[in-house]
């Protein structure tokens, strides 16, 4: 331990290195919607804290603003540089934040917002988030709401692009233009997030703010972390569920420090929800955290000596594998000496789901001087449609220091297979999502793979705005696959071609009823599944029925059934009749009873 610290004290002045990513001032600036629809989507006005945490979080040194906008746009917090006093300003621009505005006006928000933002700067780091509970909504002229919305998609992203400009949207509502606050995420390389209830909000502003500014944080675990000598100022982040007691956090000394006794080192501040404690020049060595566990609980830090991480993007297709590109810096220089670098182990953590996966990373072998330095690791295609969390470490013993991204995989398409009433019968939903593509060029190639591996094309007529189509897997028992091919046209016109990972239903063998008994019990449009002829062909594509011709054909199918039976019944009578007469001629008893017994044949053969 005392070789790695004097290792750690001797070799970071000698580390002489080009950087590969160039030291950046953040730049951030936060719009909020104080519409009056806000009144019912946010009625406790977490807004306000939520904000105070961002203005808590924001890095010293760096500029920011905030704005308000209804009909109007109003600069609520000047922009300028962040220090004491612009944070006291806004705390009481938070104070401020209400839900009287008459408009949604999205377009001049964005506008006044990135006003000042020339061209692109390689030195700044610019951020916008954006926070609203609706759609563009400038006038009560439908008209001029669909120009407004059209001059963001046309407009206002491309000039965010050309300035360099993330945009990370949050949505506050079910009723929000979703597809507008994506393609304003995603075309500026952003992130989006939808709050389910105001409650969210402050989780949710944690996560935006680390997507803008990537803070140095070290591992919090088991609400246990270490400090080094290297961090000037520690801020931890502690969220209450509900309204539990105030944290109490305990440094190497053992004295603990709550919101009405801590050190004069130590700045609490106690909101709805959270606690946010600064310490500057904290103790070196293991802290302690007595709160209740949290995945979101933070321990940022102010530091000389930073874990590096290539940015990652926001979302990806299930088919993009995840490139790691990761160095170590001291005062912005890359370390790149391995008597140095032995030391310090390099990993990331991918979780997606329940299921957490551990990966080393590698140093890049190269002999070029810019290469040295720099660990690599891939999280490898395919990924699982979902929200994936990955977080980098590094850790020496002496030091640790960690990163965390949050990456939203998905296709351009939304599927969902649910299983119907009937046995082994799959609803199938394919829509096209609109943030990425152009619903109405959407092609689709659709097979049902059986266990035996026989397919079944099934037809699609109206790709995207087809409703639920029914998936018959009872031929067979076992895993059948569903598997999808798409193809179809970006929002900006790119043609792009996918090939969906496959989709599993479990099939039951029944006895099939006919093609019109089924369509006759189901109202709904209906894929058939037929067995093929041999393994190695695709059978005849299955059609979907429409409601309307179901209906019909069930109808004629009755009338046809009653004209059957009463011709059968006709039949029946008339024999019956022609042999009573035949036996009343008869004049002999034995020759009656001989005309009973041929009378029971001829009803046998009838039955037959």
């Amino acid at each position: 331990m005392i070789r790695l610290a004097s290792l750690f004290n001797g070799f970071l002045w000698l580390v002489i290195a080009v950087p590969l990513f160039a030291a950046q001032v953040d730049d951030i600036r936060i719009v909020i919607d104080v519409s009056g629809s806000m009144q019912q989507t946010d009625p406790n006005n977490l807004r306000a804290p939520a904000l105070r945490l961002i203005n808590g979080l924001i890095p010293t040194g760096s500029k920011a603003g905030v704005w308000t906008f209804g009909r109007y746009v109003n600069m609520e917090v000047k922009w300028g540089t962040v220090n004491s006093k612009w944070r006291k300003l806004a705390d009481e621009g938070a104070n401020k934040i209400h839900s009287r505005g008459q408009f949604t006006n999205i377009e001049s928000a964005l506008k006044r917002a990135s006003k000042g933002w020339g061209k692109k700067d390689i030195k700044t780091s610019r951020n916008l988030i954006l926070l609203t509970d609706g759609k563009v909504d400038i006038s009560k002229d439908k008209a001029k709401n669909a120009l407004s919305r059209s001059n963001v998609l046309s407009k206002s992203i491309p000039e965010l692009i050309k300035k360099g400009i993330k945009v990370h949207t949050i949505a506050l509502s079910d009723k929000t233009d979703e597809a507008l606050l994506k393609r304003l995420a995603l075309k500026t390389s952003g992130s989006f997030e939808v709050a389910k209830s105001a409650e969210d909000l402050q989780r949710i502003f944690l996560h935006m703010f680390e997507r803008a500014t990537k803070p140095d944080t070290v591992p919090l675990k088991d609400n246990t972390f270490t400090i080094d000598e290297s961090i000037s100022e520690m801020t931890l982040l502690v969220f209450r569920k509900g309204k539990k007691e105030t944290a109490l956090i305990q440094p190497p000394d053992k004295k603990k420090n709550s919101q009405s006794k801590h050190a004069e080192n130590v700045r609490w501040r106690f909101e709805r929800g959270y606690d946010l404690i600064t310490v500057s020049k904290p103790q070196p060595g293991k802290w302690s955290l007595d709160a209740e566990v949290d995945e979101d609980n933070r321990v940022m830090i102010v530091t000389k000596l930073k874990l590096i991480v290539a940015d990652l993007p926001a979302y990806v297709t299930p088919d993009k594998a995840l490139n790691l590109n990761v160095e170590l810096h001291s005062d912005d220089i890359k370390i790149n000496k391995k008597s140095f670098l032995k030391f310090v182990d390099f990993n990331l953590q991918h979780s997606v789901g329940e299921q957490t996966k551990n990966l080393p990373l590698k140093l890049k072998k190269s002999r070029k001087v810019k290469d040295k330095g720099i660990y690599l690791q891939q999280v490898q295609a395919p990924l699982v449609e979902g929200k994936h969390e990955v977080v980098v470490k590094a850790d020496a013993r002496t030091f640790t220091r960690s990163k965390r991204f949050i990456i939203e995989v998905q296709w351009p398409i939304k599927v969902d297979v649910k299983k119907a009433l009937q046995p082994a019968t799959y609803n199938l939903s394919i829509t096209g999502r609109d943030e990425y593509i152009k619903s109405e060029t959407l092609q689709l190639d659709v097979l049902l793979i059986k266990p035996d591996g026989s397919q079944d094309k099934l037809v699609v007529k109206n790709p995207g705005n087809q409703p639920a189509l029914k998936v018959l897997a009872n031929q067979q028992d076992g895993v059948h696959k569903i598997q999808i091919k798409m193809k179809a046209e970006t929002v900006e016109g790119k043609t792009i071609e996918h090939t969906l990972d496959d989709y599993s239903v479990l099939g039951v063998k029944q006895e099939l009823k006919s093609k019109k008994e089924i369509e006759s019990k189901d109202k709904s449009p209906e894929v058939k599944s037929t067995d093929n002829k041999s393994d190695s062909e695709v059978s005849k594509p299955a059609e979907i029925i429409d409601e309307q011709t179901s209906e019909n054909e069930t109808d004629s199918d009755w009338l046809n059934t009653l004209i059957y039976v009463g011709v059968a019944n006709l039949i029946v009578i008339l024999i019956v009749v022609g042999s009573i007469i035949f036996i009343r001629k008869r004049k002999k008893v034995d020759e009656i009873e001989l005309f009973e017994d041929e009378l029971d044949e001829e009803e046998d053969e009838v039955n037959d």
